[in-house]
């Protein structure tokens, strides 16, 4: 009896699983761009409820929590109570968490949430993005720079442990995060007056460039040119180099230096990404998060200027995609797309709701677009689409209000059917990135586009079926890497923490690819004595993945008395990590420790800092015979790093300026490493 009793139990939990996995949603979008209300949103929430909807995708602002709300009692109040309603009323939330900034409308006087203005994402004309959401204007900082990952992880942690309760119950169906003030994922694609230029031009883009090239070309500026053609012949260092750039967007990605911009401009959006999808992945709940990247879309041309053409790159490790089509776009190609390059993922859209039905009637609601995209991203295989208000003169509430057989029509056929959402496809089509980026995208979604003309070819002869888009991702590919044993093609950072005669202990991580474990090799007096990987669990690490498995440790057996010179670095690399070289000084089989540090220079006449003390810049004066490597590390009074920088200097006289501007007053230490020379100094800043 308590056998079959088990069965039927089963049984109804194995059904419910699958009713849950077969559940479709209709979601009502809340951008939250007004600051002022506390109950932003509740009315609407309520009537879409009552209405049909079973979900509802509910935005967090950065800096609206954190500068336009910040002193009042509560300044996450409009979410608060966003969350909590949803929730009583059973349905799903989709939450968006946005890490922008505003900036003031006098563009002589741009403070951008207190950004730091080298910081923000320009455009090859040198022009912020002037996106429409919110107040006045916003922008974006550069994903290479530091401030915006430090502000990625800190917002985002708080987010998640603050609406984790809500992930517990299981009334949160996934997060997602913006960074355009469209509310998307993706670089600016700028707006009306600025032109049509990429982003990010900015300069903490290009150093970054710079240092990625120096190790995709070994270091080596011929390589480069020789890869790059003959109009590069004069170029004599990493350091002259600017990406690439024209007036006519996808011309920015023609050549071998083009093709090198587009890929460096995906590392760092994945990499941006992949910093999200750790940090959410880092807070405990008893149940995981879904995640998923919500874009503008993927095939317009505007997807060029975003840089989310390579989706499915972008989207390892996440839970499935969003795109927010337009209406007059191809909406059956675009799921037919997405579906079929991220098999077993979630596929969503949304859609503007830019009109309403002149009566209520079904053939009027069948009449209207948005109807027509909700209807057709079902129909190929959508899990959600969400409803975006935007009828002019109507505000979400009046628009609800106005629309009862509108949601009626979708919950009737879509939300109340539970039939497996994986459709079934009839006829297959193939193409590579690289074409669909020099068609320029869809534009619009019409029929210029040569991948699209192919699908409607297909579905005029299979009746409309669903049908297997397979995009090859070849434009991101690096076929023949050339540097692929070098160990130089990524961005290392670690330390040494601890090491004596017995052992020692710290960890590495490759920044280009923080779910990589790092081999490691431990040269005692010239001979590697260990190798391994980076796979223990370390807390230092933590920054960068949630997990922090990127430590390592080691035993040191047999020693003989005397002095010894210990090593840490990354094999086929010249890379070492902090404090990679220490001298031990071992007595009585290694009972007596003593570790001596790296020798600095602090009084050579060969390298200087100044001004001393400093306001807005550092330079750090040197000269050399010929091109050689340069690492600056500044760390704060608390040995907190606060700067890195891996680049090169040129022979002859060098001045690297420094930006100082987002230092707190106070003394700093600057290390220095010139080639195998060791130089440190201490400045002032005021």
């Amino acid at each position: 009896m308590l056998k079959k009793i088990f069965t039927i139990l089963c049984l109804l939990v194995a059904q419910s699983v699958i009713a849950q996995d077969n559940q479709r949603y209709l979601a009502l979008v809340l951008v939250n761009i007004e600051e002022k209300p506390n109950d932003l949103g509740i009315k609407e929430i309520e009537k879409a409820h009552q209405l049909g909807f079973n979900a509802v995708n509910i935005a967090v602002l950065w800096d609206y929590v954190k500068v336009y709300r910040a002193n009042t009692p509560n300044p996450w109040i409009q979410v608060d109570n966003q969350m909590k309603r949803a929730a009583e009323l059973g349905m799903k939330i989709g939450l968006r968490i946005w890490i922008d900034g505003w900036c003031g409308d006098d563009r002589k006087n741009q403070w951008c949430s207190n950004f730091n203005p080298d910081e923000i994402m320009l455009n090859g004309d040198g022009k912020y993005d002037y996106a429409q959401s919110g107040p006045g204007k916003r922008s974006m900082t550069s994903f290479a720079a530091n401030s915006s990952l430090v502000r990625l992880k800190t917002f985002t942690t708080e987010v998640i442990e603050r609406y984790k309760k809500y992930q517990d119950n299981g009334d949160i169906l996934y997060v997602s995060l913006a960074t355009t003030g469209e509310q998307e994922l993706g670089y600016p694609y700028g707006s009306t007056g600025i032109g049509t230029g990429l982003f990010d031009y900015s300069q903490p883009m290009k150093e970054a460039y710079r240092v990625w090239l120096r190790r995709k070309y070994c270091n080596d500026i011929a390589i480069l040119r020789k890869a790059w053609g003959e109009s590069y012949n004069n170029l004599k260092s990493f350091n002259e180099i600017e990406p690439k750039y024209s007036i006519y967007h996808e011309l920015s990605f023609e050549g071998n230096d083009g093709q090198d911009w587009y890929k460096f401009r995906h590392f760092m959006l994945k990499r941006y990404n992949t910093e999200f999808i750790q940090t959410v992945k880092a807070v405990k709940t008893t149940r995981p998060f879904k995640i998923i990247n919500d874009y503008g879309s993927v095939f317009d041309d505007l997807s060029t200027r975003r840089g989310t053409m390579a989706f499915q790159d972008l989207g390892e490790g996440t839970d499935g995609i969003k795109i927010n089509d337009y209406l007059n776009y191809n909406h059956r190609f675009g799921m037919d797309l997405i579906r079929s390059n991220m098999p077993n993922k979630w596929v969503m859209n949304e859609a503007i709701i830019d009109r309403i039905a002149s009566s209520q009637t079904e053939s009027a609601v069948n009449s209207l677009e948005s109807y027509q995209q909700i209807d057709q991203c079902f129909a190929h295989g959508a899990k959600l689409v969400a409803y975006f208000p935007g009828v002019s003169g109507k505000t979400p509430l009046e628009l609800l209000e106005s629309s009862p057989k509108y949601i009626d029509m979708i919950k009737r056929k879509w939300l109340d059917n539970k039939s497996p959402i994986q459709v079934q496809t009839k006829g297959k089509m193939s193409f590579k990135l690289s074409e669909f980026l020099f068609d320029g995208g869809c534009v619009g979604g019409a029929k210029r586009c040569k991948a699209i003309t192919d699908w409607q070819n297909i579905a005029n002869a299979n009746g409309g079926m669903p049908i297997e888009v397979v995009m090859e991702e070849d434009f991101i590919k690096e076929n023949n890497p050339i540097c692929a044993n070098s160990g130089i093609n990524a961005e290392y950072d670690g330390i040494l923490e601890k090491a004596d005669c017995q052992g020692g202990y710290g960890w590495i991580v490759d920044k280009s690819n923080i779910n990589k474990n790092v081999k490691y090799e431990v040269q005692l007096d010239g001979k590697v004595i260990k190798t391994g990987l980076a796979d223990s669990l370390n807390p230092a690490s933590q920054r960068y993945t949630g997990t922090a498995r990127h430590g390592f440790a080691f035993k040191l057996s047999n020693i003989s008395d005397g002095e010894h010179n210990l090593k840490i670095k990354i094999p086929e690399s010249s890379y070492l990590i902090v404090n990679a070289k220490v001298n031990l000084s071992c007595k009585n089989a290694g009972k007596q420790t003593q570790i001596t540090p790296i020798t600095y220079c602090d009084e050579c006449v060969d390298f200087n800092l100044y001004p001393n003390p400093a306001q807005e810049r550092i330079s750090l004066g040197f000269s050399l015979q010929d091109f050689k490597p340069v690492l600056v590390e500044i760390y704060d009074i608390l040995g907190r790093r606060v700067y890195y920088s891996d680049t090169y200097g040129v022979g002859g006289s060098n001045d690297l300026e420094i930006n100082t501007q987002s230092f707190g007053s106070g003394t700093y230490l600057v290390n220095v490493k010139i080639d195998q020379k060791y130089y440190q100094r201490k400045f002032v800043k005021k």
